[in-house]
């Protein structure tokens, strides 16, 4: 059968020198690497063109702080310190083989002139050594903080190129998802081969699924469209059964996740960049036990797939969480600012019972989740995450999931166990009514009824303030940036 077809450099540094030694700072060149967008048909001209622009300024920028000339000359004073250190062993061999040959002459009553002469060239020789190894090692010190102050530079222009590329990401990812909901309509012709005895009827029917996908093929693949009509409206056949076709077929754009991550791809947003925050600056991070950094903000990058165990920990209390860690991710580590002394029996186990009322996914948390209950072996039967809602400069808006048994439940409680768990766990308070309905402008609120401060519930189905229905209820901390 034949068909007819017509047819973000990233510069990893470390911050301070454990020791001053000799060691090797690599450079990396910044020269901008141009994805994929280029040959890609998912990102367009104008889009294009964006990207050429942020990569360029980000090229602009980077070569501005001068970080590589800094470490050029970092590696080049750390080799001259290493060869002036060799250089000062061999002297003092000299001296100590030398001054022992001049003794024992000395000793024999006889002065030889060209070694006194060669000892006093020795020694001054070990004394321009030391003098340019002091000012080597001033001057490898003063590089490390140039270098520091400039990772410091440089992060933030990653940081900024990094929020471009991603709101340059959901530009297009909007367009796609626009255009997937554009029917387009086209007429597609080709051949066939079919049997001699074979009808042309039959021939179309045993081919159409080749037909439709040599179609799907000219459009990029299955991956990439949605056929809503393919019809046959015109076809010839010749005596020797070859067969020539015209179809009108209708197709939707398809938008999924494998034409998301080449969209990601293309903008060279394939290493993820995210967050880790905690309410105290005393807090150490961990990924797969590896300590990747401490204090209330940092942000981490890497080619992180999969789902890995984090850890926050702070004067000895540690939050656990299995994080399938995202892009732009967000994650917020809360510990109370006293610790809260609890008496819990071991008999107390929280309680999940599946919400039954419109839903079975929901789950109820009972009180007794609040006081942190442990199982016979000491170790927490369940741990909460809070997942950030929005946030702005004032305040940061937390929505809590508990975690337990391999699976995860949304909390409710009654308003009194809301309050305190806004105010023990996250040193927060219940959100106003106003602040539910700025909340809705900027973000996705999950169906149902919230708690306010004031004791009654919003809906976030109808917008606005009612009497409470059920006795527990969703709720969302209000915690204080300042």
């Amino acid at each position: 059968m034949a068909f007819k077809k017509d047819y973000e450099v990233v510069v990893n540094l470390e911050k301070v020198l454990p020791h001053l030694k000799a060691k090797t700072w690599i450079t990396l060149a910044s020269v901008t690497v141009m994805s994929s967008a280029w040959a890609s048909d998912l990102v367009n001209g104008s889009e294009q063109a964006q990207l050429e622009t942020i990569n360029s300024e980000y090229s602009s920028r980077y070569s501005e702080v001068g970080l590589d000339d800094t470490i050029a000359l970092y590696n080049k004073t750390s080799s001259s310190i290493d060869a002036n250190k060799i250089k000062l062993l061999n002297n003092i061999d000299i001296v100590k083989a030398d001054s022992k040959v001049f003794q024992e002459k000395l000793v024999l009553g006889e002065y030889d002139e060209g070694i006194a002469v060669a000892l006093r060239g020795v020694s001054s020789s070990i004394s321009k050594l030391n003098q340019e190894l002091a000012e080597s090692e001033a001057k490898l010190i003063e590089l490390n903080k140039t270098i520091a102050a400039s990772q410091s530079s440089v992060t933030q222009i990653e940081r900024d190129k990094n929020e471009q590329l991603l709101a340059l990401y959901r530009e297009i990812k909007d367009r796609h998802l626009k255009e997937a909901n554009v029917v387009h309509r086209e007429n597609y012709s080709g051949k066939l081969e079919c049997k001699v005895t074979e009808s042309l009827s039959a021939c179309v029917n045993r081919n159409l699924p080749y037909m439709k996908n040599a179609f799907a093929l000219e459009k990029g693949g299955s991956e990439r469209i949605k056929l809503t009509s393919y019809k046959v409206v015109d076809a010839t056949q010749k005596l020797n059964g070859d067969l020539t076709y015209t179809v009108s077929a209708e197709y939707k754009n398809a938008f999924n996740s494998n034409l998301d991550g080449e969209i990601r791809k293309a903008l060279n947003l394939d290493k993820i960049r995210f967050v880790f925050r905690s309410n105290s600056a005393d807090t150490e991070y961990f990924i797969n036990d590896e300590k990747v950094g401490s204090g209330d903000t940092i942000e981490l990058s890497g080619n992180y797939v999969g789902v890995y165990n984090v850890r926050a920990v702070n004067k000895g209390t540690t939050q656990s969480l299995r994080l399938n860690l995202k892009n732009d991710g967000d994650y917020f580590f809360p510990f109370t600012k006293k610790a809260q002394k609890t008496n819990v029996k071991k008999s107390q186990t929280p309680k999940v019972v599946a919400k039954s009322a419109k839903t079975n996914e929901a789950a109820q948390i009972t009180k007794s989740v609040l006081t942190a209950a442990k199982n016979e072996n000491g170790s927490e039967t369940g741990t909460f995450s809070n997942t950030v809602v929005y946030k702005d400069e004032v305040f940061t808006y937390l929505y809590p999931v508990y975690r337990g048994n391999n699976k995860s439940a949304e909390v409710f409680l009654s308003r009194d166990d809301a309050t305190q768990y806004c105010e023990q766990k996250l040193s927060s308070k219940l959100p106003t009514p106003a602040a539910y309905k700025y909340l809705e402008l900027y973000a996705d609120l999950k169906p149902g009824d919230y708690w306010t401060d004031q004791g009654r519930v919003y809906s976030s189905q109808k917008k606005d303030v009612f009497d409470k229905t059920f006795e527990t209820n969703r709720f969302i901390c209000m915690v204080s940036m300042n």
